[in-house]
């Protein structure tokens, strides 16, 4: 059985001198993962002031997400079956954001999995494989458009026996509310690193793209590198976090809402490239789920979303959106490439 550990807390500020700018680096642990902010800037003092302010944000959006933190919103919710009074701003908006991505993605993105996830010991590493019958009386809870039809006023009930996590896309919301606070201070350059969700600002000090690898399933280097400006990076894939019964069957920490049972859709991964980390961070977990083929139609069907695709399959294929064409280089001996046109 895989063991999952949290990330050790680790803090700490550098600055290197690069094409005249200072690069400002500092790392910390939020919403349980390991963050990495490089800022580039003229002024050193600015950068490590915008650190801290994005530090702050992060801090105060873990205390409204968190599922496990008392005084919580999310662990209100939970709690006392209603929407907390006073609604703050940021989670107004992540329930409106996600009762639109939930009907869009026909469910396949859905915030009220945690009950379900919890049953099978992802939140506690006590891991087991509930009976379907279990399975089936906490899918009966989990219908997020019962909530949605609420407008999300304040002290409206939630649905008894229905529990909310936003894990699937607390990090990316948290990325944007990070770029807002850079482009407030005015910089034109920097790199987020929140546990494996990129997020770029601009281009390189030296006015180059970044440069981001796409992690290969089964040998845990780079299976691909892909060059970007302004954009937000997000894997998810059920290579990392997972656990195995004694018969050796293994189940993934990423959930299909329709079963109430790990996904076991025909990928490894799905990568989703594009402005907005929530986006990025919803859809790479939705077109998993997905799979291939329904994923690759639902991009098809939404060109109002502003958003690239990297699929690695099962039986090792590598297929993208033709936007990034140009830009993804293959690093490993794919049985096939297939890029996909609109």
């Amino acid at each position: 059985m895989k063991k999952l550990f949290p990330a050790l807390f680790i803090a700490f500020v550098f600055s290197l001198i690069s094409c005249g700018q200072t690069k400002t680096s500092e790392s910390f642990t939020a919403m349980n993962t390991f963050m990495t902010l490089s800022i580039y800037s003229s002024s050193a003092k600015k950068a490590n002031s915008v650190c801290k302010q994005i530090q702050k944000k992060i801090n105060e959006l873990e205390g409204i997400f968190s599922t496990t933190l008392p005084d919580s919103d999310v662990y209100y919710i939970n709690h006392n079956k209603k929407l907390p009074d006073p609604m703050k701003p940021d989670l107004l908006e992540i329930l409106n954001f996600s009762a639109d991505m939930y009907k869009k993605t026909d469910g396949a993105f859905n915030p009220a999995l945690y009950s379900v996830i919890r049953e099978w010991g992802f939140t506690t590493e006590n891991y087991k494989v509930p009976s379907v019958q279990r399975i089936n009386e906490l899918l009966f809870h989990t219908d997020y458009s019962a909530l949605c039809n609420s407008s999300f006023a304040a002290n409206v009930s939630v649905t008894d026996g229905m529990e909310l996590d936003f894990g699937a896309i607390g990090k990316g919301y948290a990325a944007d509310q990070a770029v807002k606070i850079l482009e407030e201070n005015g910089i034109k350059s920097a790199l987020l690193d929140f546990g494996g969700n990129i997020q770029t600002i601009g281009r390189k000090s030296d006015g180059s793209l970044w440069r981001v690898g796409i992690k290969n399933p089964w040998t845990g280097d780079a299976a691909c590198a892909l060059k970007v400006e302004e954009k937000a990076v997000v894997t998810s894939g059920g290579y990392e976090r997972f656990f195995e019964d004694a018969d050796g069957n293994r189940y993934i920490h990423i959930f299909d809402p329709k079963t109430g049972r790990p996904s076991e859709s025909n990928l490894e991964s799905v990568t989703i490239i594009c402005p907005s980390g929530k986006y990025a961070d919803c859809l790479s977990t939705a077109l998993f789920v997905m799979g291939k083929d329904t994923g690759i139609e639902w991009w098809k069907a939404n060109p109002d979303i502003n958003f690239d695709f990297i699929m690695i399959t099962k039986d090792r294929c590598l297929i993208y959106s033709e936007n990034i064409q140009d830009f993804i280089e293959p690093l490993y001996q794919f049985a096939s490439i297939e890029v996909v046109t609109r």
